[in-house]
């Protein structure tokens, strides 16, 4: 098979996977070696695993180049939008009630404002141009003197398009306003993804976009930022996220957030996976005259390639690519008989017939150019 889906999950990388089978046979097969304990607690086994999650812990900030102690590790990106945004609420520090949120957001975010809207917050949703980009002068537009929090994606997971993060921490800044950026699309797999420098207050990342194991996600938690912890009767992760940690799947971060940090030296180069998405994406052009590449123009994901077939259904194009061994994604699902039209493709101002006619190719690690052409005869 070749798999061209990443921006939903990643393989695990054979070094993630080495690193996590080490853990397991060390305390399957060495008694001496007791890092099974629950790192909570002070004998010598608890202090083994808490110092596997403390090794993990500054692995990660070192990529983000933050503090160790703003690092909150979740059970994914989804729960770590759901602490920011709910935790930071429930703090009752916000300054005002008024909320601003992009339209084309991965919906663990989306959701959390539609239930904040219900329960009388204001919320005002940003929609991006037709490239798929928020504007700075959209946001700024949208700021009142009551505006609490700004929510903006980092990069779209379906279109790719890299957002201009750190204008718009300069512009709120300087406004006083709290910051919440997803960044985990974008972690990874574009250089400097540095909440201090972005003036970003809270940011969420995952373990299984890049090569790390499914289950695992964090919170950068600017010290002193609102926060309120949602799970109640643990005080684990300084109370912020209480439960027993997952020791296997924060060894695995760890491991792969190692490997980020020197992402050339065992996973394709960032500007080698653009070059292989701008090839795929010159191929899809000569074999498709009317093919339309969207954010073509703008600043892209370097492994995205998103693009509006006219005339096709993206969901039947995934399942006849995936009956030749291709696996690819699209926005739009048909369920039942009707099309549940992609939100992303929609709020660009596309319309039901793009949104209902593209495709998703996500690149990293495993593709190589000679599987391109392949590709694109199917």
């Amino acid at each position: 098979m070749i798999y061209l889906d990443h921006n939903a999950t990643t393989p695990l990388h054979p070094r993630v996977a080495e690193a996590m089978k080490k853990f397991l046979d060390q305390n399957l097969s060495d008694s001496n070696k007791q890092d099974f304990g629950n790192p909570s607690s002070i004998h010598g086994s608890g202090r083994s695993a808490r110092s596997l999650v403390e090794d993990a812990r500054e692995n990660l900030a070192k990529c983000l180049s933050v503090h160790p102690t703003e690092i909150v590790f979740t059970s994914g990106g989804t729960e770590a939008n759901n602490l920011a945004l709910f935790g930071a609420v429930a703090s009752g520090k916000l300054s005002g009630r008024h909320l601003v949120v992009s339209s084309f957001e991965h919906p663990s975010v989306l959701e959390v404002f539609h239930k904040l809207e219900n329960e009388n917050w204001e919320v005002t949703w940003i929609l991006p141009n037709s490239d798929g980009i928020v504007e700075v002068e959209a946001v700024e537009k949208a700021l009142r003197p009551d505006t609490a929090l700004v929510s903006l994606m980092a990069a779209n997971n379906e279109v790719g398009t890299v957002q201009p993060i750190q204008k718009v921490g300069q512009l709120l800044k300087s406004r006083g306003t709290l910051f919440h950026c997803d960044a985990v699309q974008a972690f990874g797999k574009i250089p400097e993804v540095f909440p201090k420098v972005w003036n970003v207050d809270y940011m969420t990342v995952s373990a299984h976009k890049i090569n790390g194991p499914k289950g695992m996600g964090a919170l950068y938690l600017r010290k002193g930022a609102p926060m309120a912890g949602l799970n109640l009767g643990g005080s684990q992760e300084r109370s912020f996220r209480g439960g027993t940690e997952n020791i296997l799947g924060i060894v695995g971060f760890g491991k792969a957030c190692e490997i980020a940090l020197k992402i050339q030296d065992s996973r394709i180069e960032g500007k080698d996976l653009a070059q292989l998405r701008d090839e795929l994406q010159k191929l899809l052009k000569e074999k498709i005259p009317d093919l339309i590449v969207n954010g073509e123009n703008v600043s892209r994901l370097p492994g995205t390639l998103h693009v509006t077939m006219p005339h096709s259904r993206g969901d039947l194009m995934v399942m006849s690519l995936d009956m030749q061994g291709i696996a690819v994604s699209a926005g739009s699902a048909c369920a039942s008989g009707s099309v549940k039209y992609s939100h992303v493709v929609l709020s660009m101002g596309k319309g039901k017939d793009a949104a209902a006619s593209s495709l998703r190719f996500s690149l990293g690690l495993g593709n190589s150019r000679s599987q391109l052409p392949l590709i694109a005869e199917k």
